[in-house]
């Protein structure tokens, strides 16, 4: 029947919460099917973590207000560039969706200044897409020692010792992307245990 009056929009509120496992799946099926076969638009109200597997885009609510508006394809690769992040490799999937939320997308063209040396560190990066050039001044001339892609990050040292940015990164290709995390959700997320203490410390030593 929905089929048949094509329906622009459609509001379901907890539509599996009463169905059983089968019930359940049929009933997001067909809300899937609507909204990519019959181009609806399909919001729904629930608790059910089932429906996660279906959606596109996620917002979380508390008191009324909503805390996080996430678009799934997003958020799976900022998650999988954190994995792969030494300072989150150790963290499960749960922290790691936490984390991924606090992420920033930021874009920026060929030569734009993403951090200046001198400066004071607000901000942890992790390169999406594209290539940066990290640049040094020595005996008071810029000069560049390292090229990062997609993958690397930077930032971070300046939020652990508290000391101004060491170095100038700079975008080197058309387009940069990065997801950025400020200083306070980055100091929460990397925790305080002995051992990831040591492999800061052996990062630290071994950077540039």
């Amino acid at each position: 029947m929905l089929s048949t009056n094509r329906p622009r929009l459609i509001l379901a509120d907890e539509p599996t919460a009463a169905l059983d496992e089968k019930s359940g799946k049929d009933v997001c099926d067909m809300l899937k099917h609507l909204a990519e076969v019959e181009q609806a638009t399909v919001l729904v109200v629930t608790h059910d973590n089932r429906i996660l597997h279906y959606v596109n885009r996620i917002l979380n609510m508390v008191d009324g207000r909503i805390a996080s508006d996430i678009l799934v394809g997003e958020s799976l690769g900022i998650f999988q560039l954190l994995k792969a992040c030494l300072f989150f490799e150790e963290r499960n999937a749960d922290e790691l969706t936490e984390i991924s939320q606090k992420c920033v997308k930021e874009t920026f063209g060929e030569g734009d200044l993403i951090i200046r040396q001198g400066d004071e560190g607000d901000k942890f990066y992790v390169l999406r897409d594209g290539t940066v050039d990290v640049i040094v001044e020595i005996d008071g001339e810029p000069k560049k020692v390292d090229t990062m892609g997609t993958g690397d990050s930077f930032g971070e040292t300046a939020l652990l010792t508290g000391k101004l940015r060491n170095a100038t990164i700079r975008a080197a290709t058309d387009v940069v992307e990065v997801y950025s995390l400020d200083k306070a959700s980055f100091n929460k997320a990397i925790g305080d245990t002995a051992t990831f203490d040591e492999q800061l410390r052996e990062r630290l030593f071994n950077r540039r």
